[in-house]
């Protein structure tokens, strides 16, 4: 087996650190094989030269859907500039497989990465490349061989720690701020229907467990590897659910205070929050929790999205999180099937209701793959033939009567500051008046985004921040095409 040269490549390193990236590499570098990082749109030409001094044998690019067509153009251009092999990995090429017809796509990688990675760098460049598992590959011939996938990685301490480093080094920002991410599991049992894990769980039904934790052990060792070696104050745990397995989290409030002991926020369902899941949040260092509502209307919520999330449940789970002293960062999405003003009303008022300490809305987007995509195509909110995916705050591409969208538009700008000031509800069609203007709509962008950075760094992620480092975060914020 000889060594293969891989270049990652990033459109832009945000103030989100990626995770399938530095997951990828730290495969690829396990065995054996030599990988940079090319972030191109900082400066395109410097990115260029980096990778001709570098002399990849393969690109390899992780691709959400808002991103697909932009990594093309990229990939399209250090494509002439190396001569090297392109794969694409990510949601969007496992849910939008036609992505392999693409230009200049030469493989996609189908669900998880990690063995076929290694797989393929391997047998790089040789006819057993094209027997690997989890990957679709266009031919000299233009036809596309699809190979099946295999199951999924059982155990998640048999891997590599991600490749942190790769990215840290790359960006004075994620190296120096003292808030870092981590992974403690993998997958979701749930089937909300406007994410892509229940498509995801049903490619692998038959294929092993889909919900895998990390062992204590293994997680506290990853996270002090990290802080070891880069400054730490507060800690994201981004697992679809975190705790969903109450023995671990147990384990884990007993072992983490004493190894790590630094505050934390993570994801979690209001159908898992009891009081004896609070309480044991808390214990381990639990400051935050992100949280979703997603829609105040049980109907919407509960028959198009597929929470089965009562109102009386969501009010019970804010005030166990309020008297065990955490606090909530309240996720929430509009411009869903069905949608009205009335409906955007009750989203902001069961905020209100539930006191949370920032509220946040996305709007929902069709990505392939995602159930509720196919109930927008069948109800004829959105046209059979799409490929316009925007970022989940990018306006919306659903049939709604203009009207309804400017309003939709109107309360999505500044909702987190109606769910904060009631009274500012019986202005929004002055706000729907300066949406609609040019620079309107750039000043309450700014306006959102600079909500979002503050309120976050004030109240969610309470770390001592450098003024410089807060600087380099509020510029990234407001001129991500993504707030990322």
């Amino acid at each position: 087996m000889s060594q293969v040269r891989v270049a990652m490549v990033t459109d832009r390193i945000g103030v989100v650190e990626s995770y399938s990236i530095p997951v990828i590499s730290a495969s690829a570098k396990e065995a054996g094989h030599e990988v940079i990082l090319i972030e191109y749109e900082k400066d395109p030409k410097k990115a260029v030269k980096k990778l001709k001094d570098f002399k990849p044998d393969v690109l390899a690019y992780s691709v959400m859907s808002p991103d697909a067509a932009k990594f093309l153009e990229i990939n399209s251009h250090l494509k002439e500039e190396s001569g090297a092999y392109s794969i694409f990995g990510g949601v969007h090429p496992t849910f939008f497989q036609e992505y392999i017809n693409k230009d200049g796509v030469d493989a996609i990688c189908v669900g998880e990465g990690d063995m076929a990675i290694r797989d393929f760098l391997n047998n790089f460049g040789s006819d057993k490349m094209l027997d690997t598992t989890n990957m679709h590959f266009k031919l000299d011939d233009g036809s596309i061989k699809k190979n099946g996938i295999t199951r999924l990685i059982d155990d998640l301490d048999t891997l590599p720690p991600p490749d942190k480093a790769l990215m840290y080094e790359e960006s004075y920002g994620l190296k120096n701020m003292p808030i870092r991410g981590f992974f403690a599991s993998r997958g979701c049992p749930y089937k909300c229907t406007y994410c892509f894990n229940h498509a995801f769980n049903e490619m692998y039904k038959g294929k092993g467990d889909i919900v895998r934790t990390k062992s204590v052990p293994y997680m506290i060792k990853e996270i002090q590897t990290t802080i070891a070696r880069y400054p730490s104050k507060f800690l994201k745990f981004h697992d679809d659910v975190f705790g969903i397995k109450r023995e671990w989290l147990e384990e884990f409030a007993e072992v983490y205070p004493k190894e790590v002991g630094l505050p934390y926020v993570a994801l979690v369902r209001p159908n898992m929050v009891d009081e004896e899941y609070a309480k044991t949040l808390k214990k381990s260092g639990a400051h935050a929790v992100c949280i979703a509502i997603e829609s105040g209307n049980a109907d919407i919520r509960n028959k198009v999205m597929l929470r089965s999330m009562k109102d009386e449940q969501i009010y019970e789970t804010f005030d166990i999180l309020r008297k065990h002293g955490i606090k909530s960062y309240c996720l929430n999405m509009l411009g869903l099937p069905g949608e009205s003003e009335e409906t955007f009303k009750e989203t902001v008022r069961i905020n209100q209701d539930c006191k949370v300490d920032y509220a946040d809305a996305s709007i929902f987007q069709p990505y392939p793959g995602v159930g509720l995509t196919k109930y927008a195509r069948d109800n004829g909110y959105l046209d059979e033939e799409n490929e316009n995916w925007g970022g989940q705050y990018s306006e919306t591409v659903l049939n709604f009567p203009q009207k309804l969208k400017d309003r939709l538009h109107s309360y999505q700008v500044v909702f987190p500051l109606l769910v904060e000031f009631p009274w500012l509800e019986r202005h929004i069609e002055l706000i729907e008046k300066i949406y609609k203007k040019s620079l309107g709509k750039k000043f309450l962008g700014l306006v959102y985004r600079f909500t979002y950075g503050w309120m976050l760094h004030r109240r969610i992620y309470p770390a001592p921040v450098p003024f410089k480092l807060l600087a380099w975060t509020g510029y990234k914020i407001l001129t991500s095409a993504h707030r990322n």
